[in-house]
């Protein structure tokens, strides 16, 4: 295929918007593969569409293998709903499914498999998957815990959106959604009888600390909050913080407020003195910590005092135990390496973990059976961006050839010449025979024009065809890579290309 330059929808720019401040997409803008759009978005152009077809069709045999049948016409589909109503006997396992969402830049590959452990098999060879088609586009990725025990893929941009906690001496990484302090182990102990004692004036974490002498760690603290109509009674240790988007997730709200002192004492609580003992009507929350750590001091439920020695679940039964401790940058990392760094990124894909179904069939004993589903999405248009930000050097983009929107980039200079018209003709066709795509700029533009757009495209292989080059039978040839070019003979040219075709597929 060969595409005019002129033809070309979208064109190179000298410069990018000054309210695009991350380099890759100034880059990418600059080179005319995006385009930011009214909501936020980002519109990709014709160069970037060829990247991401290139893509699909690196993904296509691996599709093809695993035996994924497509769908379309939605940009989420309903696995629990698709399962019930497709697959009713254990001899229609396994099955795979894959659609596109996101304008066709996200694939999605879904798997439906008879046992979690077939499932798990699955997880194996989709994330093998995802690692070999990162590695063939040519992106280095990150990977990060995610919630659900999923994965996420990410690759690293100072100025994006994804927050991930990563250590800065271990291999602990986790987006902001799972990411956790070291929770220090506490001593292990026999628990203790309740004892009340007096502490005026000690309505904070620290003040209590210090009254009593003992660290931060052996305290529980309370935190009330209202959602939904209820009041959410929250506890952690004393020497964490609480993440109230974990909150929300646990207990499956999606917005929290402070609760308000009469909300507090309805449950039978006493602000600054508080403990899920003896309370009624409330919502408890506990962070696991609470529940490792024996022995803790906590609320008396009256002002001015505090109890010695609270354990769970002796004194007090959790609705809902989780993971609710606020990550931040300096903390000690939990795998016990180093401490956390915040670092920004964008997803390039996401694993899931095996999930059963809200669905049944029958196995082969007739007796009724719950599917699980494993899911893989791959961010193209993120992947494509990746690319971009490993891939180019201070003129532009240095394409590899897995991925590059077109093979070669042909600098025609005085185009319409009689002498130089027929050579061109005849050097696109060499190009063509050979299963190159080709970009002609042919425009009525100077040769450094042509030359500074030729590197900011970045293709991998630069032509230049003028009334020099015909006038020696040759053409000059240029690498992106290269510093330098070199002539070639057109008689030669279909041998030099064959040898560059050859070449180890970077």
């Amino acid at each position: 295929m060969t595409m005019r330059y002129t033809d070309l929808f979208a064109k190179t720019k000298r410069d990018a918007p000054s309210e695009i401040t991350d380099a890759t997409l100034r880059l990418a803008f600059r080179a005319g593969l995006i385009r930011p759009t009214a909501n936020g978005q980002w519109l990709y152009l014709p160069l970037a569409s060829n990247v991401i077809s290139q893509m699909q069709l690196m993904l296509r045999g691996d599709l093809d293998e695993l035996g994924a049948q497509e769908l379309r016409g939605v940009p989420q589909v309903d696995l629990d709903g698709l399962a019930a109503a497709e697959i009713q006997s254990y001899k229609q396992f396994p099955m795979r499914v894959a659609w596109h969402s996101g304008g066709m830049t996200r694939l999605h590959l879904a798997a439906f498999d008879a046992s979690r452990d077939k499932a798990l098999e699955t997880r194996a060879a989709f994330e093998k998957l995802a690692s070999d088609f990162f590695e063939y586009a040519g992106v280095q990725v990150e990977a990060a815990e995610d919630v659900n025990n999923s994965r996420t893929w990410f690759a690293a941009t100072p100025s994006l959106t994804l927050e991930i906690f990563r250590s800065r001496a271990g291999a602990y990484a986790a987006t902001r959604a799972v990411a956790s302090p070291l929770k220090t182990p506490a001593p292990a102990e026999a628990p203790l009888p309740l004892q009340k004692v007096e502490t005026p004036h000690c309505d904070t974490i620290d003040a209590l600390a210090k009254l009593l002498n003992v660290p931060t760690s052996r305290t529980a603290k309370a935190v009330f909050y209202s959602a939904a109509g209820r009041v959410i009674f929250a506890v952690i240790r004393g020497d964490l913080q609480i993440d109230e988007d974990k909150v929300k997730r646990a207990l499956g709200v999606s917005t929290l407020r402070w609760a308000t002192d009469d909300e507090i004492t309805r449950v039978g609580a006493t602000p600054g003195f508080a403990s899920p003992i003896g309370t009624r009507g409330a919502t408890i929350i506990v962070d696991d910590s609470i529940v490792y750590s024996p022995n803790l001091v906590a609320g008396a439920n009256k002002e001015g005092y505090h109890l010695l020695n609270t354990n769970v679940p002796r004194d007090y039964k959790p609705d809902v135990v989780a993971d609710i401790a606020l990550a931040r940058a300096g903390d000690a990392s939990p795998d016990g390496n180093g401490t956390l760094e915040l670092v920004r990124g964008v997803t390039l894909g996401t694993l899931s973990a095996p999930r059963e179904l809200n669905a049944s069939f029958l196995d082969m004993n007739g007796k009724a059976q719950k599917p699980f589903a494993v899911t893989l999405e791959l961010n193209l248009g993120a992947v494509l961006l990746a690319h971009v930000g490993a891939h180019h050097d201070d003129k532009g983009m240095v394409w590899t050839r897995a991925l590059a929107p077109y093979d070669v980039y042909i600098v025609a200079l005085n185009a319409d010449k009689p002498e130089v018209a027929p050579v061109l003709a005849q050097v696109i066709d060499k190009l063509e025979l050979a299963g190159l795509e080709v970009l002609v700029d042919e425009r009525n533009e100077s040769a450094g024009v042509k030359f500074n757009d030729a590197d900011l495209i970045g293709l991998p292989l630069r032509l230049t065809i003028g009334p020099k080059t015909v006038a020696q039978n040759a053409v000059e040839l240029k690498t992106r890579g290269d510093v330098t070019a070199h002539w070639v003979q057109l008689d030669a040219l279909e041998q030099e290309l064959t040898n560059w075709l050859n070449e180890p597929l970077s």
